[in-house]
């Protein structure tokens, strides 16, 4: 139970958003696509077929209309309606009336009409005997109740012809004595019929309400039965069935006719139907596939860099904590410190008061400006000071380096109103002042002779400048100096022991402006050449500067 409630990792919860997102949607898509597509297409071959058989049905149902109302006038006929009257026994008045009917009657008939025949419920038989399903002979066929009746394909001399059925109905009695039965010629039938299927493998097949196929695209069908299970399933005035069989999976539409009762069928291919659809679905998935593939490794180029930023981003966290960590050790162990510089204050002013008794008043300057200087260096590094605090600083320790070189000249040149409205860290100048002792004089076997500090006050900053009168550096080490002031990051100035040169006095100055105001505080080389060296340091106003600044302690 414990695992499962464990919180899923960041690479569990991504790639679970990228299988529920991306591969069910997409597999759900290329489905819901097949079977769209595949019943649009089934619906359209549908809808083709039923147009097909529907018109030759509209077709069929014309022609026989025709045929009912051509032969509707037969039963009536005089000839007819003494023939069915006349007893067969009497020869003689039999053979008359069958020459008139040949000559009167037969001329007139249709020209499709293939054979005629008329059998009366007496037993006389005119015309020529068509075979049919319900009669051995002429004498043996029964009288319908219909007065018109497609009976079906039947054998003529070996020829197969439509069999059509007209009752006879006596004018005197009104009761059935009687019928015509005529066999038509099937081409125009065929004709109706001989329409293209839908594909290659398509048929077209017309059969009578028995199950009869009266036509069939295949001749050698013609006159057989379809199916009892197909029969048996075909109602109404149409439909569609499904089966399969050898040559696969087959669908049949169909139509019946109320007044021929025939069903015109439509048989089609599932396959060519379908044609293409199923290797263009394997295609869409392998495509499919391949694209989820290609997703998946840029997702997964995606999610590494989403880890490294993270892993870069706790690193950076750990290493912040550490250096606050670093930090509150560094202050604990200057407040440790403090207990131990009292000593030396006190030993400073007993030596002090000494030189006053003694009336040295050198070694009392010296004394007070050295008290002065160690206090100010033990305090604080990270405490924001006023300018004015600073160069009073400066000023001490120059009065002691004066008691080392007589030629220094010393001066500073800053408007008395900026110095208490300028900030900046403890001990910030004094690097440059000693900068310019040790590099710009003492390297070079030079006395130390004139350093001027002045200040120009800008609108977005304070620019405090170090100028010396010694040898200043090469231009191309002033320019690397200057680029790194301008390029190096606050991610990179925070890595515990990062200098991009040698001088780390300078690198630390700039760092501590740049990491606690932000740019464009720093320090940069104005300038640098055989006439000395200035520096530039760009300081913040007092607005808005002591909330930036967590370990400021300006009271």
């Amino acid at each position: 139970m414990r695992r499962l409630r464990r919180p899923m990792s960041i690479k569990s919860n991504l790639l679970l958003f990228f299988f529920v997102f991306f591969c069910i949607p997409f597999l759900a898509f290329c489905l819901v696509w097949y079977a769209k597509s595949a019943e649009t297409i089934e619906e359209s071959g549908i809808y083709y077929n039923e147009q097909l058989i529907g018109r030759a049905n509209a077709q069929l149902d014309d022609y026989f209309a025709a045929i009912k109302a051509d032969t509707m006038a037969i039963p009536g006929h005089p000839l007819v309606q003494e023939f069915i009257k006349l007893d067969p026994a009497n020869a003689y008045d039999m053979y008359r009336l069958k020459a008139r009917l040949s000559n009167e009657l037969v001329p007139n008939l249709r020209n499709d009409m293939y054979a005629f025949s008329i059998v009366s419920a007496k037993g006389a038989y005119f015309g020529d005997f068509l075979t049919h399903p319900w009669a051995s002979g002429p004498y043996d066929m029964p009288l319908l109740d219909e007065s018109f009746r497609i009976l079906g394909i039947t054998e003529k001399d070996g020829v197969a012809v439509l069999t059509v059925y007209r009752k006879i109905v006596d004018n005197v009695t009104y009761e059935p004595a009687g019928a015509v039965v005529m066999g038509l010629s099937l081409q125009p039938m065929m004709k109706i019929a001989d329409i293209k299927p839908y594909g290659k493998t398509g048929t077209i097949a017309i059969t009578d309400e028995d199950g009869q196929i009266l036509y069939h695209t295949d001749r050698g069908k013609w006159g057989t039965f379809l199916p009892a299970d197909w029969t048996s399933e075909m109602s109404g005035d149409g439909g569609r069935l499904v089966r399969d069989g050898p040559e696969g999976r087959k669908m049949m539409v169909y139509q019946s006719s109320k007044l021929t009762r025939f069903r015109v069928l439509s048989e089609m291919s599932m396959h060519e139907l379908l044609g293409g659809l199923p290797r263009l679905q394997l295609q869409t998935l392998l495509v499919g596939a391949l694209i989820l593939v290609l997703a998946f490794l840029v997702f997964y180029r995606m999610f590494r860099e989403v880890k490294k930023l993270l892993v870069e981003n706790h690193t950076a966290r750990m290493r912040e904590k550490e250096l606050e960590l670093k930090h509150r050790e560094a202050l604990l162990s200057a407040q440790q410190s403090r207990i131990n510089p009292h000593f030396l204050y006190n030993a400073l002013e007993i030596i002090n008061s000494y030189a006053v008794l003694a009336r040295v008043k050198p070694i009392s300057r010296m004394t007070v400006h050295l008290s002065n200087l160690f206090r100010y260096s033990v305090s604080n590094p990270s405490q924001v000071v006023t300018l004015r605090e600073e160069l009073d600083h400066i000023w001490s320790y120059i009065r002691i380096q004066e008691q080392r070189f007589e030629e220094l000249k010393f001066e500073v040149d800053v408007d008395e109103s900026m110095l208490d409205g300028v900030y900046l860290f403890r001990l910030t100048v004094q690097p440059l002042v000693e900068n310019a002792f040790r590099h710009a004089y003492e390297k070079h076997g030079l006395t130390p002779g004139k350093i001027l500090i002045s200040g120009v006050a800008e609108e977005s900053l304070f620019s405090l400048y170090v100028r010396d009168e010694g040898r200043g550096m090469a231009p191309e080490l002033a320019d690397k100096y200057n680029e790194a002031f301008e390029t190096v990051t606050e991610g990179k100035m925070l890595r515990p022991g990062f200098s991009p040169f040698r001088a780390i006095g300078l690198w630390n100055v700039h760092t501590r402006l740049r990491l606690a105001f932000g740019a464009p505080y720093g320090i940069k080389i104005a300038s640098s050449g055989e006439r000395g060296t200035v520096f530039q340091m760009k300081l913040p106003y007092l607005k808005g500067v002591v909330n930036d600044v967590q370990s400021a302690d300006c009271g």
